[in-house]
């Protein structure tokens, strides 16, 4: 549950987006996302696990892992169709419903206390969506850059902001832990929710996805290098740096 109202910020976005049929700014703010979670789950966080208890981030071995790589696949294939599409859509929320039951089933909200916060900011960005949408516009207009790359900038840095000050503020390895598999959590949900009701609004013709064909690889290639680096329960220093890589890997791409 705290998952699914943690991509609030990007659901928003993406279906003020998609109800414009500004379909690059809407695909672009959920790949950006996705790409930054990971980064941000592997090498963020076990960066700062290792400095503040000098030893590798245990996080249990949890069947959730195997939809990183479903999804990680599903998004390669998408990318080598070269189009984004109803029936696309329909796969990704036919994954996104099978992975919300199979987290029902065994979750129970145990918390609720975010969750307020949580829907109050995302009314927020409700109400302030046209105006996020006319700035990214405008950003776009004024450097010349296409409007999708300055969403790939905004979007993911305003809605990761409380994964990244929670990590900072946490001090016990089971709060560390938690943070993390929400994290995944999230990612898992945002992927195939978000790019279910972007396939399904475009239709059948469906989006090219040439001009996005960089972050398409790029979220392909970390979301493997994720499964593969967390399947065995266990995060090392390494595999932190590793996944940094990953982030030189997208900066490059996005010079070209």
């Amino acid at each position: 549950m705290i998952a699914l109202v943690s991509i609030i910020p990007e659901l928003i976005v993406t279906l003020e987006a998609s109800l414009r049929s500004n379909y690059y700014v809407a695909l672009s703010t959920v790949l950006g996302s996705v790409i930054s979670l990971y980064v941000i789950g592997v090498s963020f966080y076990g960066f700062l696990y290792f400095l503040r208890w000098r030893r590798d981030f245990s996080i249990g071995r949890r069947s959730d892992y195997f939809f990183i790589l479903i999804i990680s696949l599903l998004m390669g294939l998408m990318g080598i169709s070269g189009s984004l599409n109803v029936y696309w859509g329909l796969v990704l929320l036919a994954v996104f419903l099978v992975f919300s039951v199979k987290k029902a089933s065994k979750n129970v909200l145990r918390d609720p206390k975010p969750i307020p916060a949580l829907l109050i900011g995302g009314l927020a960005i409700w109400f302030s969506s046209q105006w996020l949408l006319q700035g990214i516009f405008s950003i776009s207009s004024s450097l010349h850059i296409p409007p999708y790359y300055v969403a790939i900038l905004i979007v993911p840095l305003m809605s990761n902001l409380q994964e990244i000050s929670s990590a900072l503020r946490s001090r016990g390895e089971t709060v560390m832990r938690d943070l993390l598999l929400g994290i995944i959590n999230e990612n898992l949900m945002s992927s195939t929710l978000l790019l279910s009701i972007i396939g399904i609004a475009s239709g059948i013709e469906g989006i090219a996805l040439t001009s996005l064909m960089p972050l398409i690889e790029i979220s392909f290639f970390v979301g493997v290098l994720a499964y593969l680096l967390i399947m065995n329960g266990e995060i090392k220093l390494q595999d932190s740096v590793l996944m940094m890589v990953g982030v030189l890997v997208f900066l490059s791409l996005f010079r070209v």
